[in-house]
C-alpha cells in the first residue's frame, strides 16, 4: 500500500495548463491532506472499473496516499458515460454492481469461453483488479469474492475450459485466491470454500 501511495503522488505532482507543465508536490500532499472525498468520472461505454488495472491504481491509489498521510475519504465514481444523466455511486457500490452485473453473468463467461486464452487471461484480471482494489481501498465485500469464486472456480465448466485454454491463469487465480484468504482480506461465508482452501494447505 505504501509503494501504491507514494507512486500516486508522485505520478499526481503535476498540474497542466496547456503547453505549461508544473510539479508541486507540497501542494498536493496538502490537498490530498484535507480532502474528504475523491471522485472519478468515467465516460466511456466499453469499460467498467474492474476491466483495467488503471482504476485500481488511480482510486486506490488515492485511498492508499490519504491513509499514508493520515484519514481517510470517501470515494465516489460519477458514471459519465450518459452526459445527461450522470450516476455517482460509492467506489463500493460500483464494484458491486460491475461483479454481479458483469463479472459473474453466465453470458459474460461464455463469452470469454469462446476467446480461448485471451478469455481466460480476462477472467483472472478481473480478481487481479478486485484484489487491487480490496488492498489499497477495502472498498470490496468479501461476498464479492464469494460470488466471483463461485462463478469461476466454483464452477467445474469454467475451472476446464481454464486448465485447457490457459492453465498459467487458472493458476494464478487459485494463487491469488488463496492469498486472500491468507491475508484477511477475504472472509468467506461459505463452509465449501473454505473447505477448498484447507484442503490446499
Amino acid at each position: 500500500r505504501k509503494a501504491a501511495a507514494n507512486a500516486w503522488i508522485t505520478a499526481s505532482q503535476y498540474a497542466v495548463n496547456g503547453s505549461q507543465i508544473t510539479q508541486n508536490k507540497e501542494a498536493l500532499i496538502s490537498r490530498i491532506q484535507k480532502a474528504d472525498s475523491f471522485v472519478h468520472m468515467q465516460d466511456m461505454l466499453e469499460t467498467d472499473i474492474l476491466l483495467s488495472s488503471d482504476y485500481a491504481a488511480h482510486e486506490g491509489g488515492f485511498a492508499a496516499a490519504k491513509k499514508e498521510l493520515g484519514g481517510e475519504a470517501s470515494l465516489y465514481h460519477l458514471d459519465h458515460t450518459n452526459p445527461d444523466k450522470p450516476i455517482a455511486r460509492r467506489l463500493s457500490e460500483e464494484i458491486a454492481r460491475v461483479v454481479h452485473t458483469r463479472a459473474t453473468s453466465p453470458d459474460w463467461l461464455a463469452g470469454m469461453m469462446r476467446h480461448g486464452h485471451r478469455g481466460a487471461a480476462e477472467i483472472a484480471a478481473t480478481l487481479f483488479h478486485m484484489a487491487a482494489f480490496s488492498n489499497l481501498a477495502n472498498v470490496v465485500g468479501g461476498h464479492l469474492f464469494d460470488s466471483f469464486y463461485d462463478a469461476t472456480l466454483g464452477n467445474q465448466e469454467i475451472v476446464c475450459f481454464m486448465r485447457k485454454a490457459n492453465p498459467e491463469a487458472l493458476n494464478a487465480m487459485q494463487d491469488c485466491f488463496e492469498k486472500l484468504h491468507k491475508s484477511g482480506l477475504w472472509q468467506t461465508r461459505r463452509n465449501s470454500i473454505r473447505a477448498s482452501f484447507e484442503v490446499m494447505e
